[in-house]
């Protein structure tokens, strides 16, 4: 990706709505070799084996083609996107409808935010992995030659600076993803009544305990009276 913020919505739709070869060219032209893939109900690691010339890339891959399999039509909506580039993470705030054609009136709506750890580098690959063996096997095994070697040249001559994906995190909370194993609003009202339930003991303990609260306010000196900087309040 050269922009992050601007491509990973198109690259998005792409893993999950599009044919079988276009989900392969995009996983192949902007997951490393060795990127690892992490999910409330599936987990690749990041591995190479050199022997199957197979790595985690590839399982990466299967992953999003068994997704289609099981839901053909996907409507999918990026509601945001944040960059913090010091950390190369790229945060993608989803919602989703995934469906089960073998089961009736099976429909998740859920609401998620996929977590994208990136590598620095230009159209011969990330610059973390710039060894020579990681090079020849990058380039052998991207089905689009284009992706790395049509592309323009920066300012003076010098490559354009890309992003990789190393390892892509899908993060749900629990209410939204109960209704994969628990559909049709069953589980996530479950989950909702155990959360305030929850909340009610929270409370109910926080009143009974407040006397040993106010004990730690005074006993605990080598606790900072304020962390977070004194608010300012400017006049009308």
């Amino acid at each position: 990706m050269e922009d992050p913020v601007k491509d990973i919505v198109p690259l998005i739709h792409t893993l999950t709505q599009a044919i079988p070869s276009k989900q392969k060219e995009a996983v192949e032209n902007y997951f490393t070799p060795n990127a690892a893939f992490a999910h409330p109900f599936c987990k690749t690691g990041s591995w190479e084996i050199d022997l199957f010339d197979l790595n985690s890339r590839w399982a990466t891959l299967m992953i999003y083609q068994w997704y289609k399999i099981l839901s053909p039509r996907i409507d999918l909506e990026v509601l945001s996107v944040t960059f913090n580039e010091d950390k190369l993470i790229l945060y993608a705030d989803i919602h989703q409808h995934f469906r089960l054609w073998l089961v009736p009136f099976y429909d998740a709506d859920v609401r998620f935010t996929t977590c994208l750890h990136l590598a620095e580098g230009d159209e011969t690959g990330p610059v973390s992995a710039l060894t020579k063996r990681f090079e020849n096997r990058y380039r052998r095994t991207t089905s689009s030659k284009s992706s790395y070697h049509d592309v323009p040249n920066g300012i003076n001559g010098e490559p354009v600076k890309l992003y990789y994906i190393t390892l892509q995190e899908d993060l749900y909370q629990t209410s939204e993803w109960i209704k994969f194993l628990v559909p049709w609003g069953v589980g996530a009202t479950l989950v909702a009544t155990w959360q305030f339930y929850a909340t009610f003991f929270c409370i109910l303990g926080s009143i009974i305990l407040y006397p040993l609260t106010m004990w730690k306010e005074k006993t605990r000196a080598d606790v900072p009276k304020q962390i977070l900087p004194p608010r300012r309040f400017v006049d009308d």
